[in-house]
């Protein structure tokens, strides 16, 4: 049997358009780290804890996950990426239950992040209104407590970002590129208020009158020491919003411009991203003290946190909204990001013959248009879930999907690296496995990552979203085949050979 009558066509059809700068921006918003520093960490804060501490830790219990992914990128730099690697390797039911588990929950979080992502704005309203004493900012703040409005300004943004996908690849590439690029911006200059402010933060006027506005006071006496324990405790929450998420540029590998693409790109978004995420956590601690920095922290929920503590102490309008921006431009782009590595994936899959072959159509300026409608589509349906009911949010607990997920690819590694010969891969894809098989435990049982409840039982919800996920992508598989075997094509045959490009 032929490639052309395995695969839909004998090319892609993809331009090889993405530079070092565009696969490494990809990871960065993959990565998150803006969020991280936002509100996605500090409200769980332990007395005791230290989180750059943590935060190291987090970075390197990843990095043999980055070994693997670096190899496997460069060895088999295809559409799909992972997906790809996990269907050569462990068989194509294994390769696309999972694959397709992981765009679903991506979507659910992608649709919540833009939902939430009017909580940043009134977030920037309200802080720029307090520290200038401006209680009409304040009050227009509120207007986003509105989830109709919030819906409207969610569906918005996300419709503008597949537009821009649908109208070029090349545009979508760039829109991640630029938002990411301010991103990043805001994100160094936030890092250089506080370090302007080291050792001094509590005597600094803007700071005080935001602690006051919002209600948060500090007791006269404060005794809190490192503690190894609570240390370790917040870890894995590094380990599981922040660091693993490195699929994004593999997912697009057949599209990079050049070798050193492939070879670098995860290695400058990883420590790139953990380079700013500690630094920014570490200037937390030595601006108040180590005890008064965990109690701030786990003020009020999450309120005080890097992104308002920059903006507060800022001491100039214009640095203020720059900042304040950047927490709202984080949203997007890991909005943009997002649109991209969903497309590549069903594309991949319906390349392969599993999914309609329609999703692996490129309109005339090479955009897999139909995929990007479907990504409208579902994730248009995800965000009206909370604003039928609250409880949408427990779907933040399908996070244990990714490490699922990982613990599969690491998997794959280990497969891979004995037909291979790699010792090193070997070694790395076995610590991987290690690695994730711990997250994926620690998703389950730790409360503060959406899963179980406080009493220790799942939660509902998530528990029904979760396997609700795997059944489904595993049947449409099953369909697939059944379906593709009666007209005479083994889907196995497909999982034998490498895509082309």
């Amino acid at each position: 049997m032929t490639s052309k009558q395995v695969f839909v066509r004998e090319s892609s059809g993809l331009r090889k358009e993405v530079g070092l700068i565009d696969a490494a921006m990809l990871n960065i918003g993959n990565m998150a780290a803006g969020a991280a520093l936002f509100i996605g960490i500090s409200p769980y804060v332990l007395p005791g804890s230290s989180l750059w501490v943590a935060s190291l830790l987090g970075l390197i219990l990843v990095l043999p996950q980055l070994y693997m992914y670096t190899y496997l990128t460069n060895r088999i730099p295809r559409t799909g990426g992972d997906y790809v690697w996990v269907s050569r390797t462990l068989g194509g039911a294994v390769g696309v239950t999972f694959a397709l588990t992981l765009m679903i929950e991506s979507l659910a979080f992608f649709a919540l992040t833009a939902f939430f992502s009017a909580s940043a704005i009134q977030t920037v309203m309200q802080t720029v209104g307090i520290v200038n004493s401006n209680s009409y900012l304040v009050s227009a703040a509120t207007i986003f407590n509105n989830p109709l409005i919030d819906y409207g300004v969610a569906a918005l943004i996300f419709g503008i970002i597949i537009a821009f996908n649908i109208l070029k690849p090349r545009y979508g590439y760039g829109l991640v590129s630029v938002l990411g690029i301010f991103s990043l911006l805001a994100i160094m200059i936030a890092i250089g208020v506080l370090a302007a402010n080291y050792g001094h933060f509590l005597t600094n006027s803007g700071l005080s009158k935001f602690l006051s506005g919002e209600g948060i006071t500090l007791p006269s006496t404060i005794v809190s020491k490192f503690s190894w324990g609570d240390t370790l405790f917040m870890f894995p929450f590094f380990a599981l919003f922040t660091y693993p998420w490195m699929q994004a540029g593999p997912s697009v590998a057949s599209e990079f411009r050049g070798n050193k693409v492939a070879k670098y790109n995860l290695p400058v978004a990883l420590f790139l991203t953990g380079g700013l995420v500690t630094i920014g956590f570490f200037l937390m601690y030595v601006g108040t003290g180590f005890g008064t920095a965990n109690y701030l922290l786990s003020a009020n929920g999450g309120a005080y946190n890097f992104w308002t503590a920059a903006i507060a102490m800022a001491g100039n309008p214009i640095l203020e909204w720059i900042i304040g921006i950047g927490i709202f431009v984080w949203q997007i782009y890991i909005l943009a990001y997002g649109v991209i590595v969903f497309s590549r994936y069903i594309f991949a899959m319906s390349f392969d013959r599993v999914l309609p072959e329609i999703f692996s159509r490129l309109n005339k300026a090479g955009s897999p248009v139909y995929t990007h409608l479907l990504d409208l589509v579902i994730t248009l349906g995800f965000l009206a879930l909370p604003v039928i009911s609250s409880s949408a949010t427990a779907l933040y607990g399908a996070t244990i999907l990714g490490m699922l997920y990982f613990a599969v690819v690491s998997i794959a590694g280990i497969v891979f690296s004995i037909r291979q010969n790699s010792m090193k891969l070997l070694l790395a894809s076995i610590l991987s496995v290690s690695v994730f098989s711990y997250l994926t435990y620690e998703s389950a049982v730790n409360p503060d990552f959406g899963f179980a409840t406080s009493s220790g039982a799942p939660n509902t919800i998530t528990l029904i979203f979760v396997i609700g996920t795997i059944l489904i992508s595993g049947l449409v598989y099953l369909a697939s085949y059944i379906k593709h075997k009666r007209v005479g094509l083994d889907l196995n045959v497909v999982y034998k050979e490498i895509p082309p490009e």
